[in-house]
Parts: C-alpha cells; structure tokens; sequence
C-alpha cells in the first residue's frame, strides 16, 4: 500500500477565447520555457489561416485532424530474455490525443524554409484530408504493431 495519497489528474480548463479543451491542449503542447502567449499566437495565427483556406469552421478542422491521427496503440520496447521486442498497447483516449497532437508539431518542425504557422496550417489541413506526416505515421505504427501482434 502506498504511503502518500494518490494525486488528483490535472485537469485543463478550455480555452477562453474557442472554448475549446482540444485548443488548450493544442497551445500547450505548443509552448517552450513556459512562453504560452507566444505559443497562443502562433496558434491564433494557424487557426485563422485554416478557415481562410477551408473556409469552414477551424476547430472543426482541428478536431477531424486529430481524430484522424490518433493511434489505437503504442509500440513498447520490452526485453524478454536478452532480446528487446517492440509490443503494441492499447491507448486509451487521452493519451491517444497528446500522442496525436505530439505528432502533428513534431512533422511541422522536421520541415524546413516557411514559418511555423503556415507549416502547421498546411500539416492540419493534409491531417483533417487523412493525409499529411503524422498521419503517416500513425499508420506505419500501427503496421508495427499487427507485426508484432504476437507479443500483445
């Protein structure tokens, strides 16, 4: 039995300007050294050109981006009698979505010669379209994981 009491799950109030958890969590993931009004800018500025492009809603696109890039499982290196084998677990839905979100910024920063909001804007938009980096790699994850369903 643990000693210390088990600590409350942080939740994440909405965004106050869309009301959204999924932006907050967005800007959060965005944000370095703890400069999150930097990182809501550029989240501002991404948001305002997907429905320049789009012309529909920017949440909207968002949330079809990420529910299109969320992986039903993890790959896990596990060592089992000195070799490491690489076992696929089931996700639940929060981390599913950090790991979504994780994904999308980090194929914004692999891309080189534009600034990061158009690299962001074009990466939600080929997301949302089931195409795109990250969504790519959800799919090369998850064919990892039926090649080593064995271990599950």
């Amino acid at each position: 039995m643990s000693r210390y009491p088990l600590k409350k799950k942080h939740i994440i109030k909405p965004d106050p300007f869309y009301d959204s958890v999924l932006i907050q969590k967005i800007t959060n993931q965005l944000m370095k050294k703890g400069k999150k009004t930097l990182a809501r800018k550029i989240l501002n500025q991404t948001l305002q050109q997907i429905e320049k492009k789009t012309q529909q809603d920017p949440v909207h696109i968002i949330e079809q981006a990420i529910s299109n890039t969320v992986p039903a499982v993890e790959i896990k290196a596990r060592r089992i009698g000195g070799a490491v084998y690489s076992i696929p677990i089931e996700l639940n839905s929060e981390r599913g979505i950090s790991i979504a979100i994780r994904w999308i910024i980090d194929c914004c920063n692999t891309k080189s010669s534009q600034s990061f909001t158009i690299k962001l804007t074009n990466e939600i938009i080929d997301a949302s379209k089931k195409m795109g980096s990250a969504v790519r790699k959800r799919d090369e994850v998850h064919k990892m994981a039926e090649s080593n369903a064995r271990l599950m």
